[in-house]
């Protein structure tokens, strides 16, 4: 991890300081190396499944449907089936939950690389973090979406308007491609973990738009994610709590090794007292 920048560095230290957050430096491209060979065991694993992965991802959303009760059938399944009938709120919904996490999560990880030092770490470790902890839960508790239960009223909606876009009737997948994902991994569901990673992380960013950006994000994907029926509200919980976790444990390590609280405080001090 790095250590935590100083303020009135010396012409050569600050020169050097940027140096070390370019996006093709070594140390950048290890760090970008490190995410896309996550991303590879990540699709590898929820290219995984079966027929005894399908059976037992259909049960475990039962028992989901079971522990919600009302707010499924009257929430979610409201949502669901009101953004059914406006095309242009449904299309705008298939194309956020297809694309945004794509879009948002590196364009959020590099601003956080460019400002550095700690939250710049905190995050990236986090991020790995959240992504390990959510490949466990796929890898050993399947759980099928809304949109794959029959019986329980929720409506495909990216299936119903597939023709406004390149995706099938395996959510976000190209047409075709449907058996090459796992679509019962939706517990905990990463597309909220990961716009709730954006947001604390946005929101470190200091300035009132990067704020606003930091509570928006998360909220909507959060509808979009049930509207669509991607999702349980559980789903979303748990990658709130996948999230939260993974910042929580990095907070610790990073105090435990001076990296954050009083120690880190006590050498920023010391470093400032001596560039003055």
């Amino acid at each position: 991890m790095a250590v935590i920048e100083t303020t009135g560095t010396s012409g050569a230290a600050a020169a050097a300081a940027p140096s070390s957050r370019r996006l093709f430096s070594v140390r950048g491209l290890v760090e970008i190396g490190f995410l896309v060979g996550l991303a590879i065991i990540y699709n590898l694993v929820r290219a995984g499944g079966g027929a005894a992965h399908e059976i037992a991802g259909k049960t475990h959303a039962r028992h989901i449907v079971d522990a919600e009760g009302w707010f499924f059938d009257k929430v979610e399944l409201g949502i669901n089936h009101w953004i059914a009938g406006v095309t242009v709120l449904a299309v705008a919904a298939c194309y956020f939950y297809a694309l945004m996490h794509y879009v948002a999560t590196p364009v959020v990880l590099l601003v956080s690389r460019k400002k550095g030092g700690w939250k710049y770490w905190r995050g990236y470790w986090a991020l790995v973090l959240a992504c390990a902890i959510a490949l466990v839960s796929y890898a050993n508790f399947p759980v099928a979406p809304p949109r794959l239960l029959s019986g329980d009223g929720a409506i495909d909606i990216m299936r119903q308007f597939s023709q406004y876009g390149w995706w099938g009737d395996a959510a976000s997948a190209p047409r075709g491609l449907g058996d090459a994902t796992n679509q019962y991994a939706a517990m905990p569901s990463l597309h909220f973990g990961w716009s709730l990673w954006c947001g604390i992380q946005m929101w470190g960013f200091g300035s009132k738009k990067w704020k606003i950006a930091a509570v928006a994000y998360p909220t909507l994907q959060a509808l979009v994610v049930i509207a669509t029926a991607n999702h349980f509200g559980l789903d979303v919980l748990g990658g709130a709590v996948c999230t939260l976790l993974s910042f929580g444990i990095v907070t610790v390590v990073g105090r435990a090794l001076g990296k954050t609280g009083p120690k880190a405080k006590a050498k920023q001090e010391l470093e400032d007292a001596v560039a003055a």
